[in-house]
């Protein structure tokens, strides 16, 4: 037949590994930002090779072997080991050594601290070529997974619904005792009373396990435990994704090439609390004097508006929609025009609400027209209140005015949030798989985070710069970036 077949398996070749990979392959890139890192200086544990005994593997080799792990998806350390056995780029990569799954992945969490600091380098690095803009940055959140059992966590609420059914268990097989010592000749013969005894006696001790659980949850001022990942909480995913264990984090993304300029990791769904937070973060570490901030209606927080005034940081971010109740958009609260030098309010049908708040420095102002709504006929539509709408104002609400007109304003920069933003979270999710996390505990969890975005803006720069490209300037300069101490040397791509 006329096919195409292939060699003898049995035939011996003569191969060298550079023909392994290509010149314009990403794992040289890899390979040799890597190979001029000083890693000891960055905390990573190199080991005492004595020349007795077994000697250690390059930590070099391992965090090669974990960047291209990342790099293409392969994150597990079994995978890994699997790849040191068949993938030609990781044989050309690690040098043919294979070390086997469990000093791979004794290694990831050994080095947490330092794989934090890999991501300082190459950040570092990046803003001498002149990669980040350093005018605008772009923050949002990502839930991803945690690996916690959901079996092993405990909420107030759940451990409310497994006392209750516990306790309706142990009276129910006490009641089965006591039916059955009223009988007399009638006995049932197959009851078997100490085994029903026993049953009650596991329950009770049960019992007592989930209200010491409920007392250590109140006493330690949470919601819930978990018993794999104490860090881990339940937190909401995506819309039609429901809630699941896991973090959530924050990234704060430059606008001129997408690249993330700093990070944190919080167990909370919410990302209310986080704008100035990530802001002062990116802000620090590109070291500008002020910055613009986009950000979606979720970070929109009144304090951190005052917080980024102070330091420069302008703050574009929606101000979310807040129903009146009844459900008709043309009359939520963002409707109600505010009249500053009147101190008062006109509602979407021309009525004006006064402020009814006699003490001047009062926090908290209300403004209403109680008149005027009894004659209006979209009173309904307005509001439930018999009496009429009542409007609340904060003494800081001409803040969040402030910057609810900045976005008005400025409607083609925030629309540029997602473009910029979903960028890192879909290479991060969809290409390199990084959805859930494979270490536990925020210390470690850190860690893994770090290595992941050290490897999307990696990945970033390849793709911007090219592999030849950026291949010249490492060989040109990065060798002394690295091991430059305080002198300024300055890096040209």
């Amino acid at each position: 037949m006329n096919y195409i077949y292939g060699d003898d398996r049995k035939q011996t070749k003569i191969e060298i590994m550079e023909d392994y990979v290509d010149n314009d392959s990403e794992v040289r890139i890899i390979d040799k930002i890597i190979d001029v890192m000083d890693i000891e200086s960055m905390g990573f544990k190199v080991g005492n090779n004595d020349e007795v005994g077994r000697p250690k593997f390059n930590p070099k080799d391992l965090l090669k072997l974990y960047v291209y792990g990342y790099f293409y998806g392969i994150r597990s350390s079994r995978k890994l080991a699997k790849q040191c056995l068949i993938n030609r780029e990781v044989i050309w990569l690690i040098k043919g050594i294979k070390p086997k799954y469990r000093v791979i992945a004794d290694f990831r969490k050994e080095n947490v601290e330092a794989l934090e600091n890999i991501f300082k380098k190459f950040f570092n690095y990046c803003i001498e070529l002149g990669l980040y803009g350093k005018e605008l940055i772009v923050i949002d959140g990502t839930k991803v997974e945690a690996s916690a059992s959901k079996r092993k966590n405990y909420s107030l609420n759940k451990l409310s619904k497994m006392k209750e059914i516990t306790q309706n268990k142990i009276e129910e097989y006490m009641h089965a005792i006591e039916i059955n010592d009223d009988l007399d000749e009638n006995k049932n013969k197959d009851f078997d009373k100490e085994a029903i005894e026993s049953a009650i006696k596991t329950l009770e001790e049960k019992l007592e396990y989930y209200k010491q659980l409920d007392t250590q949850i109140v006493l330690n001022d949470e919601t819930e435990i978990n018993f794999t990942d104490p860090d881990a909480k339940t937190v909401k995913f995506g819309a039609n994704q429901g809630t699941d264990l896991g973090y959530n984090v924050q990234v704060a993304v430059d606008a001129k090439n997408k690249l993330i300029a700093a990070y944190d990791v919080i167990n909370n769904s919410a990302d209310q609390g986080q704008l100035f937070n990530m802001s002062q973060k990116a802000k620090e570490d590109l070291d500008v004097d002020s910055i613009e901030v986009l950000a979606d209606k979720g970070y929109f927080h009144t304090e951190d508006f005052i917080k980024c005034a102070k330091e420069n940081i302008v703050a574009y971010v929606s101000k979310p929609t807040y129903s009146n109740g009844i459900g008709n958009p043309t009359y939520y609260t963002d409707k109600f025009k505010y009249l500053k030098e009147e101190d008062a309010y006109i509602c979407p049908d021309g009525q004006t609400l006064h402020c009814i708040t006699k003490k001047i420095n009062a926090k908290k102002k209300r403004y209403c027209n109680y008149d005027a709504c009894s004659k209006c006929r979209n009173k309904s539509k307005c509001t439930n209140s018999s009496k009429g709408r009542t409007i609340t104002r904060g003494e800081n609400e001409n803040i969040t005015e402030a910057v609810n007109e900045r976005v008005k304003e400025n409607k083609a920069k925030c629309m540029l949030r997602q473009t910029i933003v979903e960028h890192p979270f879909g290479t991060l999710k969809r290409t390199m798989g990084f959805y859930y996390l494979l270490l536990r505990g925020f210390k470690k969890v850190r860690g893994e985070i770090s290595l992941a975005i050290f490897t999307y803006n990696l990945k970033r720069v390849i793709n911007i710069l090219g592999v030849e490209r950026l291949l010249g300037a490492l060989l040109a300069n990065i060798y002394i970036y690295f091991l430059r101490k305080n002198k300024k040397i300055t890096i040209v791509a």
